[in-house]
């Protein structure tokens, strides 16, 4: 599958444990009406069955849009999510290539260095998550690689005739760098803090959507 944007939203929403569990889930699965479509993130670690709930969920409530699982396929499958989101510590590009075979799942993977991307495309990812963008609360004292870095590892996957996989930057991405990352290549982004520490997350999630539509006009 790898190769094509089609059908793979602008805007993807981290939602750690403390948004998928009681009655912060229905107030998640919410936003797929405010931005379509709309990627949400299931990244934590949660026991299974409550990782499994949480996903099958938002799988159900994505109107047009996607439910993504972190680093768990099994989940993924089960759940009927839309896609894997692939980190350094979970199987391979490779290995979830193979499972996924007759269904429509789709893989994303966290890359940070040209070379990585490079291998990970070729191995069948659809897509490419490019960290880190700009420093974060989240990873202190590690300078981000910035719009530069984005735009070496496109480069990369143009030079090895990859150029029309997807890349999505994280880390510090706000509305306000949205438009630095699109010129550098990116097709998208992947945001938390941006929204949730926002007083109203709807209408930040919406401004960030609204950002990426003007950049990429």
């Amino acid at each position: 599958m790898t190769g094509s944007s089609e059908g793979i939203p602008r805007l993807h929403i981290l939602l750690g444990e403390d948004r998928l569990t009681g009655r912060a889930l229905p107030g998640s699965a919410r936003l797929y009406g405010l931005v379509r479509p709309l990627a949400l993130h299931v990244r934590a670690s949660l026991p299974a069955a409550r990782l499994f709930a949480a996903a099958a969920r938002l799988a159900e409530a994505a109107a047009g849009g996607w439910c993504v699982v972190n680093g768990r396929p099994d989940i993924a499958l089960a759940a009927g999510a839309h896609a894997v989101q692939l980190g350094h510590a979970a199987l391979t590009v490779r290995d979830v290539d193979a499972l996924r075979k007759g269904t429509d799942l789709r893989i994303g993977a966290s890359v940070h260095r040209p070379e990585e991307a490079v291998s990970a495309a070729r191995d069948g990812a659809d897509f490419l998550v490019v960290g880190t963008m700009y420093e974060t609360p989240s990873h202190p004292g590690r300078a981000g690689r910035g719009p530069a870095g984005l735009a070496r590892v496109a480069a990369a996957l143009a030079a090895g005739g990859l150029g029309d996989v997807p890349l999505l930057g994280i880390g510090g991405v706000d509305a306000e760098r949205i438009g630095s990352l699109i010129e550098a290549g990116a097709y998208g982004a992947v945001v938390g803090r941006a929204v949730w520490s926002a007083a109203d997350p709807g209408a930040a999630a919406v401004r960030i959507a609204a950002a990426l539509a003007a950049a990429g006009e």
